[in-house]
């Protein structure tokens, strides 16, 4: 589906009209799937009378300790059912393992093993009559820009594209020392003394993590501690996407960014795409550094950029 310049404005405005004005036009359907013992809990949603549909596969929007953020809705909505769908896409996001109504135990999976959850979803909606299985793109959100990525290097042949959005391109440990600076920093700390102390905080709690793991947190981030992602990142040979948001706090651009450029010293890859978008936080919407949701059940009310809804929508019409 090629899609380019005024006529994808044209395709994004209508897309969406059309799924507010005629929500009849896609159908949802809750279903399960088998990954390895465990019976996972996923939702389909496919234009009508769908034949021959490309599929996103959407993962994302969790909480660090393993529940559902409440970003995760609002952004299914608005930025995957109410755009692809109407426009013959059809969206699959599910329930990770240990969550919902999904089987396991989410703080006992390494990312690999979220990865092999996502290739069981793909071969589930290979097997779906109404699905096009040469056309599934992998979508991961925040830390699940790491399973995406895992899953393209590894599982090439089930996939089409990748995109991470938000997602780190830097170690575990890294990340961990993202996360602690940016909190330093917004707490007034210069950048300089919240870098170092960001660093000591991440190292005792990760030698914390790996002799006590006594909470659903610590257990995770015991499973991922040594993970880096540049290994499967110089394996992705398929169209993928990497967004950043200028004032994300847990994954800052500038440093996913350098990584990239360390993984790639010489150029990126043909077939990557990078974007920073100015002024979105971690889930795109449109705030200051350092914003902190009051409720956050508001974020509904929230912005999200109208850049990052460009970026995105286009990779996807044009590489699915």
């Amino acid at each position: 589906m090629k899609i380019t310049g005024s006529a994808l404005l044209v395709l994004l405005f209508t897309s969406v009209l059309s799924g507010m004005i005629n929500a009849q036009s896609y159908s949802t359907e809750e279903v399960v799937f088998k990954s390895g013992d465990n019976v996972l809990s996923g939702t389909l949603v496919l234009p009508n009378r769908a034949e021959n549909v490309p599929i996103l596969v959407f993962m994302g929007g969790m909480y660090e300790w393993g529940d559902f953020h409440p970003q995760r809705e609002v952004f299914i909505r608005e930025n995957l059912e109410a755009v692809f769908p109407p426009a013959g896409i059809g969206v699959f996001y599910y329930d990770p393992r240990g969550v919902g109504d999904s089987d396991g135990r989410w703080s006992r999976t390494t990312l690999n093993g979220f990865a092999d959850d996502a290739k069981a979803a793909i071969a589930y909606l290979e097997q779906r009559r109404e699905v096009d299985a040469g056309r599934i793109g992998i979508v991961g959100q925040g830390e699940d820009g790491w399973v995406a990525q895992i899953v393209a290097a590894t599982a090439p042949e089930q996939v089409k594209l990748m995109a991470s959005l938000a997602g780190p391109t830097f170690s575990a440990t890294r990340q961990l020392v993202n996360e602690y600076h940016s909190e330093y920093v917004c707490n007034g700390q210069d950048s300089t003394s919240a870098y170092e102390k960001a660093v000591q905080k991440a190292q005792s709690h990760q030698n914390w993590v790996s002799a006590i793991s006594i909470t659903r947190r610590w257990r995770h981030m015991k499973m991922k501690l040594d993970f880096d992602p540049a290994q499967y990142i110089r394996e992705i040979d398929i169209p993928a996407l990497f967004v950043f948001g200028e004032n994300d706090g847990q994954v800052y651009a500038d440093w996913a960014m350098e990584e990239l450029n360390i993984i790639f010293p010489d150029s990126l890859p043909s077939n990557f795409r990078t974007h920073r978008i100015a002024g979105a936080n971690h889930y795109f919407h449109v705030v200051p550094p350092c914003y902190e949701y009051e409720d956050e059940r508001v974020s509904v009310s929230r912005n999200f950029s109208f850049r990052f809804k460009e970026v995105f929508q286009r990779f996807i019409f044009e590489n699915l």
